[in-house]
């Protein structure tokens, strides 16, 4: 079983928040393998079925940025899998080992990378996005492979303190038409990750837009 949790916020008022892009990016996936999200709790909707290379679940949590973790370790208490914390948070001897393990592959907006990039890796920190850095938490460890979806601006700065805002407004209508071909370009090279793994993924797929400024490579790449 593979799980892909896809990142944003629910409700019509955040649908084409910059900071939604993840949950964009896994519906187009569910379109390109004919899933549909039929199934919804109070924490998630899922998506599901047999992939190219075995059975996948897709996954929206309905908790809010901040407290996806919760929604995956909710999915982990029902569905009887180990994500790491889950299995202590289901009450599973570590040692009766009866819950097959999960690792799931986020992803996500990134405000670090500018629009219509594109970065797969196997694991690494949060780098300031809430919604990974609760999922993080909640399996336990750094090794949650991640694609990052940038959303940044392509010719100035995002000052820190305005950072929260800008994620949760919509693209601007200039940038609608980028938006769009990076979901699509997102959700193939999610369909790759699935199938090759991040190390083979990143190789086909990463891809930093160079902008009319100067990008610092050190900055805090999200994990």
């Amino acid at each position: 079983m593979q799980l892909v949790v896809g990142l944003g916020n629910p409700g019509r008022r955040y649908r084409h928040n910059r900071h939604n892009i993840g949950f964009r990016c896994l519906e187009a996936l569910a379109r390109e393998l004919g899933f549909a999200f039929a199934e919804e709790t109070p924490q998630y909707r899922l998506a599901g079925g047999d992939g190219r290379g075995g059975p996948v679940t897709l996954l929206e949590p309905l908790t809010y940025m901040n407290r996806s973790g919760d929604a995956v370790l909710a999915w982990a208490r029902r569905s009887g899998f180990s994500v790491g914390q889950a299995a202590e948070e289901a009450g599973i001897e570590e040692s009766s080992m009866v819950a097959p393990e999960v690792v799931p592959i986020v992803v996500c907006d990134d405000l670090n990378l500018p629009l219509g990039s594109i970065r797969i890796r196997a694991r690494g920190r949060d780098g300031g996005q809430n919604g990974l850095a609760s999922v993080i938490a909640a399996v336990g460890g750094e090794g949650v492979p991640r694609l990052r979806l940038g959303v940044g601006p392509l010719a100035e700065t995002v000052p820190p303190e305005v950072w929260a805002d800008y994620v949760l407004h919509d693209f601007d209508p200039s940038e609608s038409e980028a938006a769009a071909e990076l979901v699509q370009r997102g959700a193939a090279a999610l369909s790759d990750l699935l199938i090759l793994g991040p190390a083979a993924a990143a190789s086909r797929h990463n891809r930093r837009i160079r902008v009319d400024i100067r990008v610092d490579e050190d900055l805090p790449d999200n994990g």
